[in-house]
């Protein structure tokens, strides 16, 4: 089974201080090392995470983790001109409340056939497809 990797999770296991630190260590080691799923994540996704650990920690953690996802066994999904598309298109619907790489994310999951997520976002919730792995 594949399970895509969101940025609350990467970010919060870099993060000692984050309140969610330990359960994303947990859902790493126990998704991804002990029953060795696939693992998934985007470029958006990677953007976000060091974007995020630059401006709360600083540059070397931000080099260190992206580091990190660039040899990782992680798998680093494209968003092409169609999966962006359809993202404008999810972003722009009055009934949800997703940032614009959340929608990509959704659109790729789709693409992909990938029917879990590792988040603490809780509105991935809202999409009846998709199963939020978050201990």
């Amino acid at each position: 089974m594949t399970i895509f990797i969101d940025a609350s999770i990467f970010c919060a296991y870099a993060n000692t201080n984050d309140v969610h630190h330990k359960k994303a260590k947990e859902i790493l080691k126990r998704y991804i090392i002990e029953r060795q799923e696939q693992a998934i994540t985007s470029e958006y996704i990677f953007d976000e995470t060091v974007t995020v650990a630059l401006r709360k920690a600083n540059k070397n953690l931000a080099n260190e983790i992206g580091q990190h996802l660039l040899n990782s066994e992680y798998k680093i999904a494209k968003v092409d001109q169609i999966c962006f598309e359809e993202a404008w298109k999810l972003f722009q619907e009055e009934k949800n409340n997703f940032s614009f790489t959340d929608c990509t994310c959704i659109i790729l999951m789709r693409k992909l056939g990938i029917k879990q997520i590792a988040t603490f976002d809780k509105e991935f919730k809202k999409i009846k497809e998709i199963q939020v792995i978050d201990i």
